[in-house]
C-alpha cells in the first residue's frame, strides 16, 4: 500500500467514527482526504457531526461548548459542498470572496441586508460584499456560504478560517 492509500484508510476509518459514512461514500478517494482533512479539524475544535433531518445528504458541524454551528457537508447535484462560517475574518482570498458573491447573488439579492433577527449585539456580524461599481451588500452571518469548488491547496486556509470563528465564537460565549 501506498502512503495516498494508508491516508484515505484512516480517513475513512475517521470519518465513520464520526458518523460521516454516508457522505464519504459519494466522494472521490481525492476528495475523501480533503473533507477528512477538514472535519478531523472541526472535531479537534470541539464540534460533532449531526445528519440533518433531510433526505439530501447533510451533515452539521455543531458545538456544545460555543451552542453554534460552524460548517456542513452536503451532496449536491451528485457533487460535495462545503459551507461555512468565517465572518470573523476579514482577509481572506479571492475564493471565498467570490464565493461571498454568488451566494448574494443565487437569489438575485433577495437575502442581503440584516434581518433584524436580534443575534447581533454591537455590530453587524456577517459578509459584506463590495462590487467594483461601488454597490455593497451585506449576508447575515447567521447564514453558512456554500465555498466554490475546494482543491487541497484550499485546506490551510479553510483550516485558518474556522479556527477563527471558532475563537470568535469563544470570546463571544465569554462575554
Amino acid at each position: 500500500m501506498n502512503n495516498i492509500e494508508v491516508n484515505s484508510m484512516k480517513n475513512k476509518q475517521g470519518a465513520i467514527r464520526m458518523g460521516l459514512e454516508e457522505f464519504y461514500q459519494c466522494l472521490s478517494a481525492e476528495d475523501q482526504n480533503m473533507y477528512s482533512e477538514i472535519a478531523n479539524f472541526a472535531t479537534q475544535l470541539g464540534y460533532k457531526t449531526k445528519k440533518a433531518k433531510t433526505q439530501a445528504i447533510n451533515y452539521v458541524f455543531n458545538s456544545n461548548k460555543t451552542k453554534k454551528h460552524i460548517m456542513k457537508f452536503s451532496i449536491e447535484k451528485g457533487k460535495p459542498i462545503l459551507k461555512m462560517k468565517f465572518y470573523a475574518s476579514t482577509d481572506y482570498s479571492y475564493l471565498f470572496h467570490e464565493s461571498v458573491r454568488v451566494v448574494i447573488e443565487e437569489h438575485n439579492y433577495k437575502y442581503t441586508g440584516c434581518y433584524n433577527c436580534g443575534k447581533c449585539k454591537d455590530n453587524l456580524e456577517g459578509y459584506e460584499y463590495t462590487y467594483s461599481d461601488g454597490r455593497k451588500y451585506f449576508r447575515c452571518g447567521g447564514e453558512l456560504i456554500s465555498i466554490q469548488r475546494i482543491t487541497l491547496n484550499d485546506i490551510p486556509e479553510i483550516v485558518n478560517l474556522l479556527n477563527t470563528q471558532h475563537q470568535y465564537y469563544l470570546s463571544k460565549a465569554a462575554d
